[in-house]
């Protein structure tokens, strides 16, 4: 009986040496399954993780963008505060030459006024010289009618009355 308990020990090695590695291989593929689906979770952590660093990185790009627009308000700014500066400054040498015209105006209406005071004496001595040539008129007038001897006469009485007429004039003006 040797032979066939041998033979009974080797089947029963035989088959529970190869339910083991049945076991051992579903163990592995137990395990290679679970592998699979935690490298399945990595790729998916590391999908998930890219999708992160690319939200950052957009964040990121948006904030660059944000500090950009706030320099580009503040430039503006500074640009605003300089315009309103150099309308200031023209504000002030806007102000600086109406006192300037202002003054000149003064000067001119004071001018204005000086003539005005001359030209009363200039307007007598119109009216005078006027009155003069009327009589002028006058005494052509006689003459025709009268004579050459009567338009000397005049002549040399207008004449006197101008010339005494300037020395009055001028006589007065001196006191």
């Amino acid at each position: 009986m040797g032979s066939a308990q041998s033979a009974v020990a080797f089947d029963y090695t035989v088959t529970t040496t190869f339910g083991q590695g049945l076991t051992l291989w579903s163990a592995v593929g137990t395990i290679s399954s679970q592998g699979l689906a935690l490298w399945s979770a990595v790729g998916t952590a590391f999908g998930q993780g890219l999708t992160l660093w690319s939200a950052v990185g957009t964040i990121s790009s948006q904030g660059l963008a944000l500090w950009s627009a706030v320099g580009t308000v503040s430039s503006q700014g500074l640009a605003l505060w300089s315009a309103i500066g150099t309308v200031s400054s023209q504000g002030l040498a806007l102000w600086s030459a109406v006192g300037t015209i202002s003054s000149q105006g003064l000067a001119l209406w004071s001018a204005v006024r000086a003539i005005l005071s001359d030209q009363a004496f200039f307007f007598q001595a119109i009216i005078a010289t006027f009155g003069k040539g009327l009589a002028l008129w006058s005494a052509v007038g006689t003459i025709g009618s009268d004579g050459l001897a009567e338009h000397r006469a005049a002549v040399f009485d207008l004449w006197s009355g101008l010339v005494s007429s300037r020395q009055s004039e001028s006589g007065a003006g001196q006191h």
